[in-house]
């Protein structure tokens, strides 16, 4: 579909020769990309990646660009293809269900519903992002459900009056990696359209792991002195091969493998989401605003058995944004409702090709009601309250074909299993605080209660038995200090999160449960000093520790989360159109995935330096990345054994060192 649509949009900028004079807009009716409060949650920890640090980043994945901030890190990696796929952010250790508790949204709309096997970040195009805002710690309140640990708000909102724009980029690098990019803005008095276009692939580091990847964005835009409104598609068809695991023996013997068995296995994604939104601000002080988005995403594999899954979605949330002083205190206030509709069918069916299949069929409704209010007791003093009551109807089913092929393992429990409802509503809170010590110092600090529902992969599980999993419970706390001292900036924040009913994996990995009561604790620090204007240093470092609290695991390490990550920089800039970095990163060991007795050997920590060059010749921007200089040969993903054989594990390797070259110019 993208196609047309971007053929559409060149044809508009061909043919529209003449300018219209912009209208005047008051700089205070304009309305944020976010659709929420301009300052945020006060008490929140937030960071920006602008628009130049997209352009300027050697990377090639939103998801390299989100991890280089402390307390988050990239997880999931298994497939080492680069452009960010199948990779997860990973804020505050949740390890394998990272992407569950982290809530990805697309101008403040929320990209991951009820299932989040479909959630790719690597579908947006890079070009098409004008801001990145990422919001650690609890945020339910404002996003409901999978943002327990944070958001990530992904900007690609283009204002009308913004100078006319066209962007093109090549991207070349080791096994393969190919990059080819066009996007472009134009402008008319209130109006504006953007379209954006990538195609990506690569041979992939390991055998049987090719990728290849088209994505494509279309946005209208208008503003007027009362209305804003817009309307954002895009579109994603990928096709990845799957090497599988590399076992012990094999991952020493040859990490450029696949698994014998996954010769042919693949996975197929396609489909498209629209967002749309309405906004009326008669005054300053009120403004009214209807978003909403219909997704279709389809996804067929091959992975030892077939499966062949469609889910629709569709969301509406109006919202009210009210501000006013009260004795010289400024209020600043909104009140949301969201409505969710979520329609999932899945095909499930052996590979030997006979006749056995399954079908499972699931309808998941919500309809939230929350409020926050931002209010200054004065310049120095902002405090923050929100609440949410979030209710949740799910409607199961799953049936298999008469008189099916039923493989000898699948015979206890494939029968058909009578239309199941669940209902779980939830509640969320949150209380925050920022007082502004002097001009250089500052501190927050905030405290709520969150919650997740199991996504419906995670219901189904590998043998189906995981309908009734219960919702995920959380309380957590975190202080922040901030000092800007000159040429120094350092941030610090201490956080505790103590959860009920974790969703998790059982230690066969064939289902999913809830786990004992847990908690999750750490310090987060972030530094940078730039002794000269050509010459600065930074480190990101985090400690994070993360157990049970109860249970007959209690004092148990949880899997697949590193007690310590650092990452340590120097940037020097020799001329005014080229700078360079020299990049140090550093990750602990952790327990293996599936390892909560804490039985298996540990996933081994490693270390990479890396190296880069940003140019800027004639308007011509370059980049080049020398990755992993060392050649070392590593994973950060790793399955222990679940039937208990010491020292057996599937290990996912990750590239040696590789190169990364990009070239682009806005014209």
């Amino acid at each position: 579909m993208w196609k047309p649509l971007f053929l559409t949009f060149v044809i508009f900028i061909a043919s529209l020769n003449q300018e219209i004079k912009a209208q005047t807009i008051e700089d205070e009716i304009i309305v944020q990309s976010s659709k929420l409060q301009v300052d945020g949650i006060y008490g929140a920890e937030t960071y920006t990646i602008s628009k130049s640090d997209i352009q300027n980043s050697t990377s090639d994945s939103i998801v390299d660009l989100i991890t280089e901030y402390p307390g988050v890190k990239k997880q999931f990696d298994i497939y080492g293809t680069g452009f960010g796929v199948g990779s997860r952010v990973d804020i505050r250790g949740f390890a394998d269900t990272a992407r569950d508790n982290t809530a990805i949204l697309i101008n403040g709309q929320k990209l991951t519903l009820a299932d989040m096997s479909l959630v790719d970040l690597s579908i947006i195009p890079m070009d098409s992002i004008q801001r990145i805002e990422i919001t650690k710690g609890n945020n339910s309140v404002l996003y409901g459900n999978n943002s327990s640990a944070g958001t990530v708000n992904i900007i690609t909102d283009t204002l009308p009056n913004q100078k006319d724009s066209l962007f093109s980029k090549f991207t070349a690098g080791s096994f393969g990696k190919f990059e080819g990019a066009l996007s472009g803005t134009k402008t008319a008095g209130i109006y504006s359209i953007t379209g954006n276009t990538n195609f990506i692939s690569t041979d992939g580091f390991r055998r049987n792991n090719a990728l290849s990847q088209k994505n494509g964005s279309i946005e209208f835009k208008g503003i007027t002195d009362f209305f804003s409104y817009h309307i954002n598609v895009l579109s994603h068809n990928q096709f990845l091969e799957l090497p599988g695991n590399r076992l012990t023996t094999a991952y020493w013997e040859d990490p450029r493998g696949n698994d014998t068995f996954s010769a042919t296995h693949f996975n197929q994604r396609n489909g498209w989401k629209a967002f749309y939104g309405l906004s009326y601000s008669a005054t300053n002080d009120h403004e009214l605003i209807i978003d909403g988005s219909f997704s279709f995403d389809k996804s067929q594999g091959n992975l030892g058995t077939f499966s062949d899954t469609e889910i629709y979605s569709y969301q509406i949330s109006p919202r009210y944004l009210l501000k006013l002083n009260f004795d010289q205190i400024e209020f600043d206030n909104i009140l949301g409702v969201d409505l969710i509709h979520a329609y999932y069918y899945s095909d499930r069916m052996t590979a030997d090709g006979k006749h056995y299949y399954k079908k499972y069929k699931m309808t998941d409704q919500t309809a939230a009601f929350y409020f926050n209010t931002n209010f200054k007791v004065n310049p120095d003093n902002k405090f923050s309250i929100g609440a949410r009551y979030h209710g949740n109807w799910l409607r199961t089913s799953d049936s298999v074909t008469p008189g099916a092929y039923y493989p000898e393992w699948a015979m206890p429990t494939d029968t058909d299993r009578p239309t199941e409802n669940f209902s779980n509503p939830q509640f969320a809170y949150h209380l925050g605080y920022e007082y502004k010590i002097n001009n250089f110092n500052s501190v927050s600090s905030k405290i709520g209660r969150s919650f997740r529902y199991p996504n419906l992969d995670e219901r189904i599980g590998l043998n189906g038995s995981s309908f009734k999993l219960g919702p995920q419970k959380s309380h957590d706390f975190e202080i922040s200090h901030k000092l800007n001292f000159k040429n120094l900036n350092v941030s610090t924040t201490l956080y505790y999160i103590r959860l009920r009913s974790e969703i998790s994996t059982t230690d066969n990995a064939f289902a999913n449960r809830n786990l004992a009561p847990t908690k999750r604790y750490g310090i987060e620090n972030s530094f940078k000093y730039d002794f000269t204007n050509r010459i600065s240093v930074e480190n990101s470092f985090t400690i994070t520790q993360a157990e049970f609290r109860g249970g007959d695991r209690n004092g148990n390490d949880l899997p697949g989360v590193p007690a310590y990550v650092d990452s340590f920089q120097i940037n020097y800039s020799p001329l005014d159109n080229l700078s360079t970095y020299f990049n140090f990163y550093y990750q602990s060991n952790s327990k293996m995935l599936n390892d909560f007795r804490n039985f298996q050997i540990a996933a081994k920590g490693y270390h990479t330096f890396n190296i880069g060059f940003v140019g800027n010749y004639k308007g011509f921007k370059t980049s080049l990345a020398l990755n992993n200089l060392q050649n070392k040969i590593y994973y950060n993903y790793a399955v222990g054994a679940g039937d208990g054989t010491y020292g057996r594990a599937a290990y996912y390797p990750l590239p040696g060192f590789n190169t990364l070259f990009k070239i682009s110019k806005e014209f």
